[in-house]
């Protein structure tokens, strides 16, 4: 079968690579779509460190399972994958915190993910809850954003809002956050230096989408009286965005830096300052099983409008453009599919 393989550090292979083959309890699952992730283009060029190449990347996928050995698995269902493998008996695991186990495996990041043709999704993630089924009536284009959902979902309960919000960036993940946010009746700004972005925000319902100049900076804090009560970071979070949380910010308010930082990335704050401003400041990644449920069931009842995400799709024997496409922020959510 064709496979995207992340070699190592800037550098990425199409290769023909075999079916995987099953023991006792796995699964196959045939790919219909797999979304290229902020974090697989921040591991290839290196700014990110928990991959172990050579893996397959690839973990918000939608496809069927085509060949089942577990008792519990039918041939034909649509699935994803809560790609999060980890051991379901530590603390962290029986409170829902699997993403702080010790013995975690991800799909796509440390065993083979969705950028080929099939997955193997092993005995322990069946038996662990890790497969998760739908209808065959969510469609693949839907179902490759449970994933993502759930991590903002999961931010979302951590994060404390009042009336307004800025979001920095209006990519997947932002999108995402704008509709959520909107859901609870807040006023929700978006700040974004790409306009077919800015044109997305609005179309899923952001109160006004800003380019990042220290104009409109200056107009928000105006529009707000002293700034939003709440800032979450959707994008990489380098230095220049972190500048710009706080100048969006009023005081008292929230920052969470949600998107990923290069590492490395330091941030630095006067304390004096910091004490007398009263921000509070937080970060939130990935997703809890209780966040991809609820992640499950707003795509059951059609909750989001995931049209203006998905912008751009490739076969599998284009995936170096595929990867060039979502790397120059062409459109909003690249794709690849067999």
């Amino acid at each position: 079968m064709q496979a995207i393989v992340f070699e190592k550090t800037k550098q990425l292979q199409i290769q023909d690579i075999p079916i995987p083959s099953l023991n006792s309890g796995d699964v196959l699952i045939q790919m219909e779509l797999c979304g290229i992730c902020a974090s697989d283009i921040a591991a290839l060029k290196g700014d990110v460190s928990d991959y172990s190449p050579p893996v397959v990347m690839g973990h918000e996928l939608a496809g069927t399972v085509v060949e089942s050995r577990h008792s519990e698995v039918k041939i034909g269902e649509r699935v994803t994958v809560n790609p999060m493998l980890t051991c379901g008996k530590c603390p962290n695991c029986r409170k829902d915190r699997d993403k702080y186990c010790d013995s975690i495996e991800g799909i796509g990041h440390d065993i083979d993910g969705g950028y080929a043709e099939y997955i193997r999704m092993p005995k322990h993630g069946v038996d662990t809850g890790k497969l998760i089924r739908v209808p065959d009536t969510i469609l693949p284009e839907e179902l490759i954003f449970l994933e993502p959902l759930g991590c903002c979902l999961n931010a979302m309960h951590e994060t404390i809002f009042n009336n307004t919000v800025a979001i920095l960036g209006a990519g997947p993940i932002g999108l995402i956050f704008t509709q959520l946010l909107k859901r609870k009746g807040l006023t929700v700004y978006v700040f974004e230096p790409l306009p077919h972005r800015r044109l997305a925000a609005e179309a899923v319902g952001a109160d006004d989408a800003f380019a990042v100049t220290q104009e409109d900076i200056n107009n928000l804090q105006q529009i707000t009286d002293g700034g939003v009560d709440t800032v979450v970071s959707s994008t990489t979070n380098n230095a220049s965005v972190i500048s710009t949380a706080f100048e969006l910010v009023r005081k008292g308010g929230y920052i969470n830096f949600f998107g990923l930082s290069p590492e490395g990335e330091t941030l630095q704050i006067n304390l004096e300052e910091f004490h007398y401003t009263g921000h509070k400041l937080m970060a939130s990644w990935a997703f809890s099983r209780a966040s991809l449920e609820e992640s499950r069931q707003l795509i059951l009842n059609e909750s989001l409008n995931f049209k203006p995400l998905l912008t751009d799709r490739f076969p599998l024997m284009q995936g170096l453009d595929a990867f060039d496409n979502a790397i120059s922020h062409r459109g909003v959510k690249t794709v690849l599919c067999p």
